[in-house]
């Protein structure tokens, strides 16, 4: 059985040139793209940020169930 892709939208963003050049030697050096390597830098920054925000949303319950 053959995996499904995930649909995909191309968009248009600048980086500075020092950082491309960084992201380029970090891809050259394993094998994988530059959109491979963005796509899991963006995919571990958005896990970072829903656990940090579950854990506001976690720490506000609790600051509000001790208050009343």
């Amino acid at each position: 059985m053959a995996i499904q892709k995930e649909k995909t939208q191309a968009f248009t963003v600048k980086f500075p040139v020092s950082l491309v050049e960084e992201i380029d030697q970090i891809c050259a050096s394993n094998y994988i793209t530059r959109t491979s390597w963005l796509i899991r830098a963006a995919k571990h920054f958005l896990k970072n940020e829903r656990m940090r925000s579950t854990e506001e949303l976690l720490a506000n319950l609790a600051n509000k169930e001790n208050t009343e």
